[in-house]
């Protein structure tokens, strides 16, 4: 079966809220990996610097994350505003309130 509008709106604010998790996982191991390098009086100044460079990527990424997330989570709720079909919008509400708190929670890159 073909999924519907609203299943797709939702599924997407989803991947996007998963994808937000693993970046700031990502970017917690990368600082952590950053930390003990620089530490290491033994490193390569060169694998160093490509270490920080990764780091920054994932800091520079965040950002443009959160602005699709809002965009995602504002086109779900004005579909849901002129929703006049019979599917359950509790997922959708949900996910919605989950994006809310994820976006008043972010972290500052």
């Amino acid at each position: 079966m073909t999924p519907t509008s609203l299943q797709i709106k939702v599924k997407a604010l989803q991947r996007l809220i998963k994808e937000e998790t693993y970046y700031k996982q990502e970017l917690k191991e990368q600082t952590e990996h950053v930390e003990k390098l620089k530490n290491d009086s033994e490193v390569d100044p060169y694998d160093l610097k490509k270490q920080i460079e990764v780091q920054q990527d994932t800091e520079r990424l965040l950002p443009s994350l959160y602005k699709k997330i809002e965009q995602f989570k504002e086109n779900l709720n004005e579909y849901m505003e002129s929703y006049e079909g019979t599917e359950d919008l509790t997922e959708a509400k949900e996910i919605v309130i989950k994006a809310n708190e994820l976006l008043s929670t972010k972290i500052s890159a």
